[in-house]
């Protein structure tokens, strides 16, 4: 779990937050020529990290934390080494296995050295607001004074909400402190939130499929996945660790043959009448049935033998392991599988509605119990595994014939599993049959086109509004809107190109227009906030604020903010910008938009100008280097230099920015009314001011607590309303009329929405090997700095693109760091650091690379994945374009977190960005 939180809070958690700890900081800080530990218990989370931003000194070095013994001695050497060279005067600092503290003195060569135990030594009012700070929380009223306590419940209520006790979690039976886990005897006393990250975490993220299933199955699927994700490790302190052990052991005959005893006595049940030679694919000779003989009472943990002529009453005992004999089923044993119960149920189908109501009611709780057993394997394996094997053109008309009796009978709970897309389908004909067919009449017969889109959206919000409140849902109209949701999205990502050249449709690249004259134009840039999102705010009556006009704008693909924002500013689309994520490249060269610095010549491959010219006020920090550097070597921008905002919460942003619009326009008001201002002074005033309100989403969310889907849009609409009523009273110094535009770069498709689908849609899903696995990519060198000990930086950044003739580029990437930390640093060193690995621009949500050939039938390989999108761009961009990616419009990479909506893809709430016009009289 440790890992899955690194993955999870990687970009997202503010670290700064542990820069509160002042005490346990001058506790370290003042221990000058010692080496100081933090003893622990249990795997820290970026455990170097944490120790970096409570230090902040380049006076004392962080090092990782050694997980075994052979680690410790290491890192012990290490510091040793660096007090050595710093003349005693530096300090060391790491987290400690507790185990490993009391061996200190064992280490040769430690009797010289000053050892000390640090630990968080601030007051308890600091360290709750140090953990409110990062998690976005108040903490739990339980006393914290312990710091990997601390890192541990901060980490957690970040990424999921809730809080997890150092109580709940298990470390390996091994000498190794590197992971820890949630038993599955503690799961339902761990917060909701944190057991469904868990879950998600060793590859169970359909915790309501989880949920529904009785303890023993919960074991099943549980212990399978513990072993796929750690190996024995954790696994053996399971209590069905040993059925698993001994069913995996197990030959793969014998193991095919368990499962096609159990599969063909779920379909016949009374009729069973197989032997268990029959059944096998091998002979049954004294050794294998000896064999058998042994494992089935090892599995069952009774003297019961099996009855190889009848073995009916071994085949129902084994179904309460179901899930543990199919885990190393392949696609193609399942599928055959499944096969010889199709027949049976195809019979039984087409009989059903001439049997008595008992024998019917009897079958469907036959076909019931099979596929509730078949959920395990969907949790185990994944629902696209299952749906593969049940295939919808085959299935659906068989499962509505069992629907249609279940709901005759007054049954609507049995065959209610959404992990199965053509028992989903199947309901869906039948509810068609039952429901009234006006209610989804008018989304059925819509034309999917542009044109209609906004009124489709205005439908779909409405039904996001109207279900919020947990009242009934029409599966039918749902059903019927997030198919056509599907069309919409297909329609869009077709028309793509046309959208952004053809002066029909509103794209990024036309939304920063010049005024008209003797007007100004006054815009705001908000991340996130999309089409959708206004409508919403209209459905909850939480924007009070009028607009004159209201425009659906289409984002670029991908709908992320680098590509977005830099096609706003310039007016070029991604295509001609070359930005797809924070790390394009140039020839060979990789820039970081996002982190990194660069000299004033950094960009002078730049040729294009446009013609947008504005002046952009925005934090400064972010008009030295990124986004803003990039697009004021395209457009003509001048830069507000004094704004200095701690954005900590929404009146903190909304008043520093409105101070700046204040001062900005009296400048531009001084200027042109006073006679002896030059010439230039006065052609310098903009008539066209944007104000760019960057991870305005992200601060947005975090004055929420979590998963609070119709308050999100209470606080944006009173913010907005707040703003446009200050930038109003701000504007009045200006005679000339002025026009207020609020723009977005984005929209988002909400947890709510991406949930729903996909409870709808169980197959749907995307990964980054989607990718990586179907098309060879090209490589490049990427520092990681978390191995370095010259350094206290634990980011990554790609630096150059890599071939099999180059070498790591060591003069770049000392570049890149400070002249203290590049000091006595060799080049092998810098290699050591230095990876090669496929260079991706991804997100959540898209992963775009380079191709190291042009095999077509590759490229026809990448559309075989439902719900993910395929895009080539085309053009001749500033950066280079990549030649190949994919993009989701519903799934994510990593499905866990808190995070209101997701952005990237290419579903159309993503995609309809917005822009409202409010004129002045």
């Amino acid at each position: 779990m440790k890992e899955a939180l690194e993955q999870s809070l990687e970009d997202s958690f503010d670290f700064t937050a542990f820069q509160r700890l002042i005490g346990t900081q001058d506790a370290i800080t003042d221990e000058a020529g010692k080496i100081l530990y933090v003893p622990t218990d249990l795997p820290v989370p970026f455990d170097k990290r944490v120790l970096s931003a409570i230090v902040d000194s380049d006076d004392v070095r962080v090092l990782s934390m050694p997980v075994d013994e052979w680690e410790f001695q290491e890192t012990i050497y290490t510091g040793i080494e660096y007090l050595v060279d710093n003349d005693g005067d530096g300090t060391i600092v790491f987290f400690c296995p507790r185990p490993l503290v009391d061996s200190i003195q064992d280490i040769p060569g430690t009797a010289f050295v000053h050892f000390d135990r640090v630990q968080l030594d601030d007051t308890t009012r600091t360290i709750r607001d140090a953990f409110e700070r990062g998690a976005g929380t108040e903490p739990r009223p339980s006393t914290i004074d312990d710091l990997a306590e601390f890192t541990l419940r901060a980490f957690t209520a970040a990424a999921t909400g809730a809080e997890l006790s150092p109580t709940h979690i298990q470390t390996s039976t091994d000498d190794r402190l590197d992971e820890f886990y949630i038993p599955y005897e503690t799961l339902p006393s761990v917060p909701t939130a944190v057991r469904e990250f868990f879950l998600d975490s060793i590859g169970i993220p359909t915790t309501e499929l989880f949920d529904s299933l009785d303890p023993a199955a919960q074991q099943n699927v549980y212990t399978t996945r513990l072993l796929a994700t750690y190996g024995d490790r954790f696994a053996q302190n399971e209590p069905k660790y040993h059925v698993a052990a001994e069913i995996q052991g197990l030959d793969p005959e014998l193991q095919h043959l368990y499962r096609a005893l159990v599969i063909k006595w779920l379909a016949q049940r009374r009729l069973f009448d197989s032997t268990l030679t029959e059944l096998a694919t091998t002979a049954l000779d004294r050794d294998v049935i000896d064999t058998i003989q042994a494992s089935y009472q090892q599995i069952t943990g009774q003297d019961t033998a099996v009855n190889i002529q009848e073995p009916g009453h071994a085949a129902e005992t084994l179904t309460q392991h179901f899930g543990i004999l199919f885990h190393t089923v392949d696609e193609d044993e399942f599928t055959d599988l499944v096969n010889t119960v199709r027949d049976q149920l195809s019979s039984d189908s087409q009989q059903i509605e001439d049997y008595g109501p008992d024998q019917a009611l009897n079958t469907i709780e036959k076909v019931d119990t099979l596929l509730n057993l078949l959920a395990e394997v969907a949790l185990i394996k994944h629902p696209r595994f299952v749906n593969a094997a049940f295939p919808e053109d085959r299935w659906t008309d068989i499962f509505e014939q069992f629907i249609h009796v279940a709901y005759e009978n007054d049954r609507e709970d049995l065959l209610d599993y959404r992990y199965l897309t053509a028992l989903n389908q199947a309901r869906k004909q039948e509810l068609r049959e039952r429901e009234a067919e006006d209610l989804a009449e008018d989304i059925r017969t819509l034309e999917v086109d542009l044109d209609t889109l906004p009124h489709f959206l205005d439908q779909w919000t409405s039904f996001l509004a109207d279900t919020r409140d947990d009242e009934p849902v029409s599966d039918l109209l749902q059903q019927e809107l997030i198919g056509k949701y599907d069309s919409y999205c297909a329609e869009l990502v077709d028309r793509y190109d046309e959208i952004v050249t053809d002066d029909n449709w509103l794209h990024l690249s036309d939304l920063l227009t010049e005024p008209d004259d003797d007007r100004v134009k006054l815009t705001v840039i908000l991340d996130s906030v999309g089409y959708t999102d206004y409508l919403l705010l209209n459905q909850f009556g939480f924007l009070t604020t009028e607009p004159d006009d209201v425009d659906l704008a289409f984002s670029n693909m991908p709908s992320y903010t680098p590509s977005a924002i830099s096609t706003i500013l310039t007016g070029l689309p991604a295509e001609a910008t070359g930005i797809y994520s924070w790390q394009p490249r140039h020839g060979d060269d990789i820039f970081d938009l996002q982190h990194s610095s660069y000299d004033p010549d950094a960009f002078d491959f730049i040729e294009e100008r446009t013609e947008n010219d504005f002046h952009l006020i925005q934090r400064p920090q972010l008009n030295s280097s990124g986004i803003s550097r990039f697009a004021d070597q395209v457009a003509d921008i001048r830069f507000s230099s004094d704004l200095n905002i701690e954005a900590d919460h929404l009146d903190a942003v909304r008043n520093g920015f409105v101070d700046e619009v204040e001062s900005t326009l009296n400048e531009r008001h001084h200027v042109l009314n006073n006679d002896d201002v030059d010439p230039e002074a006065r052609a310098a005033q903009r008539s066209h001011i944007v104000l760019y309100l960057e991870d305005f989403d992200k601060i947005l969310h975090e004055m929420l607590s979590f998963a609070e889907f119709e308050n999100y849009y209470n606080t944006l609409g009173n913010f907005l309303d707040a703003l446009l009523e200050d930038l109003r009273e701000a504007t009045t110094i200006i005679e000339n009329p002025v026009d207020i535009e609020v723009i977005s770069d984005h929209g988002k498709l909400t947890r709510y929405e991406m949930e729903m689908i996909l409870n709808e849609r169980p197959e749907h899903e995307f990964t980054q090997q989607m990718l990586t696995e179907t098309v060879p990519l090209q490589h490049a060198y990427r520092i990681n700095f978390r191995d370095a000990e010259f350094t206290n930086r634990t980011d990554l950044q790609f630096v150059a693109v890599a071939t099999d003739d180059s070498d790591p580029p060591v003069d770049r990437i000392r570049a890149l760091l400070t002249e203290e930390d590049a000091d006595g640093v060799s080049d092998d060193t810098l290699r050591d650091v230095t990876e090669k690995v496929e260079y991706l621009q991804s997100g959540s949500k898209f992963v775009y690379g380079w191709r190291t050939d042009s095999d077509a039938t590759s490229i026809s390989d990448l559309r075989q994945f439902d719900s993910v999108d395929t895009h080539q761009p085309r053009g001749d961009g500033i950066f280079d374009l990549p030649d190949i990616g994919l993009l989701s419009r519903y799934d994510i990479k990593n499905r866990s977190g808190h995070d209101h909506g997701y952005h990237g893809g290419t579903s159309i709430s993503e995609m309809a960005a917005l822009r409202l016009t409010y004129q002045d009289a």
